[in-house]
């Protein structure tokens, strides 16, 4: 299973780390190279950096025309939305999950056809738990 992760940080490394992944692959897209460069240390996980606004672009670097499951895991909840309707809509990704801190928008867009998870104590267990789970 290929997974594209927009966003880099600690959530990403304790995801990385929590699941069982030997028949996955990981792609992470993210600004913080530092947070990079250490997830790209796994075999399993090739890494691009994200300078330019120009997200399509990058989803394309992160091979998203193959990826079975996109993660938006960054800190803003906008560019989490706004790329997880471009892998959903215009890639056609079949599996979206968005992490939304805000509760109004955590109801509008799970009524768009994308899986949303809240950042709560729970977050890493809510993931692994819809990463697990068959398409909706």
């Amino acid at each position: 299973m290929h997974i594209l992760i927009l966003g880099c940080g600690p959530l990403t490394k304790l995801l990385l780390n929590s699941m069982s992944t030997d028949n996955h692959e990981f792609t992470i897209i993210g600004t913080n190279i530092n947070c990079l460069n250490e997830v790209a240390d796994e075999p399993r996980v090739t890494t691009v950096l994200n300078v330019d606004p120009s997200m399509q672009d990058y989803l394309r670097l992160g091979n998203i025309n193959r990826a079975d499951v996109f993660l938006a895991l960054s800190d803003d909840d906008h560019q989490n939305i706004l790329t997880g309707q471009i892998a959903k809509h215009i890639f056609n990704v079949d599996r979206v999950i968005c992490k939304l801190e805000h509760p109004p928008l955590q109801q509008l867009y799970s009524e768009l056809e994308l899986e949303v998870v809240s950042p709560t104590l729970g977050l890493l267990q809510d993931l692994n738990q819809s990463l697990q789970r068959k398409n909706p």
